[in-house]
């Protein structure tokens, strides 16, 4: 087996290939992963890396990469910042503090736990005490101020004083890694998934049946990144007629998309990656009827063109495609949001949007008011549980210009 090394020397004399931008990917997150995550976020920061299609992902499994095909030169470019990354970043490891590096162990502790096959509440003990031991060594390390400088602009966007967002804050490292841990169960189609499924509350259930029952038409289901909200996928799937076609959006090719399992007997599934004809293939499907999209709308630019809304009272970006794919798709718009409230597992459904262009607007003007109906109910539900919103740490970087 190859030392770190001599991969790294490996990649550095090979040609600029996909298979050694592919190692180097392979290597700068195993970097990333033994470095404090708030430097590392820091130092890429300092690169421009999304100028030559690298950006860094935060997702609860830790800090990966996303790479964009590119030219040969291109490549040449991305291959030659991956080394630098990972030389600025190995030499940073040298000179960690003792808080950082607990914070990288606990962290490796924490994904371990999340994957694990631990029974539910035995998992939630042992997810808030690691969550929150994480907290705290990144609160005491360098990056401490930064990140009181993000709970008070956090303050201002969601009028609350600074003290009530600390509270926030520490509820939602819980959640952030809890959430995760029950996508986990979905994703790999766990047995406990289905009995797990079984206990949501849902109160909405018997009108959305009714809503649904005997439509032949397409439809959009949309919600935030909240709460269970892959199970909450997976509960409108079981209740689906026969015969209907499923699909989903995802950013790049993964082993398991996991959204094939739902309720696979019945409901053909498809996943659609981004950059890859994506509109005219969904458009395409929707005007055909019985088929359902499933799609996020809490995203920025990384997933896509955005169009500008009011956000927590301020002119935000967010991405059109699931309000513009709605409207060429001739297709009703379903929200709906999942949320824990005393101990119980919710979904709630918004009223339906209807997506037919009206008549003194253009298509843009459409998908602007569409996509400004979608933003309000997500403003009024992270209001109402903001520490279940998995981006709420990323709250102030919505905004063209916060506080």
């Amino acid at each position: 087996m190859p030392t770190f090394d001599e991969r790294v020397q490996s990649a550095t004399e090979k040609a600029n290939s996909k298979q050694t931008l592919l190692l180097l990917r392979e290597i700068l997150e195993e970097v990333m992963a033994s470095s404090s995550e708030y430097f590392v976020i820091d130092v890429m920061r300092k690169h421009s890396i999304t100028d030559i299609g690298v950006w860094v992902v935060r997702s609860e499994a830790g800090l990966t990469l996303a790479v964009r095909d590119c030219s040969s030169d291109g490549a040449r470019l991305q291959c030659e910042l991956l080394l630098s990354l990972i030389e600025t970043l190995t030499n940073a490891q040298l000179h960690m503090s003792f808080v950082e590096r607990a914070e990288v162990k606990v962290s490796s502790i924490l994904r371990s736990c999340m994957k694990s096959g631990l029974r539910d509440n035995h998992k939630r003990t042992i997810l808030s005490m690691l969550s929150w031991a994480k907290l705290y060594f990144q609160q005491q390390g360098r990056y401490g101020e930064f990140m009181n400088t993000q709970r008070t602009v956090m303050a201002c966007l969601l009028h609350e004083p600074e003290s009530r967002v600390r509270s926030i804050w520490r509820e939602y490292t819980f959640w952030y890694h809890l959430n995760y841990a029950r996508r986990l169960i979905h994703l790999e189609n766990r047995h406990e998934s289905s009995r797990y499924l079984e206990r949501f509350y849902w109160p909405d259930k018997a009108d959305y049946q009714q809503a649904i029952q005997n439509n032949a038409g397409s439809r959009v289901l949309v919600t935030i990144h909240m709460g269970d909200f892959f199970g909450g996928f997976r509960a409108l799937s079981s209740v689906s007629d026969a015969g209907r076609a499923a699909i989903s959006l995802r950013r790049e090719p993964g082993s398991d998309h996991g959204m094939q399992n739902f309720s696979a007997d019945r409901v053909a599934h498809q996943v659609i990656y981004h950059h890859q004809n994506t509109s005219t293939t969904i458009v395409s499907a929707l005007r055909r009827g019985r088929h359902t999209l499933a799609t996020l709308f809490d995203l920025k630019e990384d997933f896509g063109s955005t169009v500008t809304v009011n956000f927590f009272g301020r002119r935000s970006k967010f991405v059109k495609g699931p309000a513009l794919l709605a409207i060429l798709g001739r297709s009703p718009i379903y929200p709906f949001v999942c949320y824990e409230h005393h101990g119980r597992n919710c979904i709630e459904m918004a009223a339906v949007i209807e997506t037919s262009v009206w008549p003194d607007e253009d298509l843009q003007q459409a998908t602007e008011r569409i996509t400004q109906a979608l933003v309000a109910l997500a403003e009024n539900w992270i209001s109402r549980w903001p520490a279940q919103w998995k981006y709420l740490s990323n709250l102030p970087a919505y905004f063209e210009a916060a506080c």
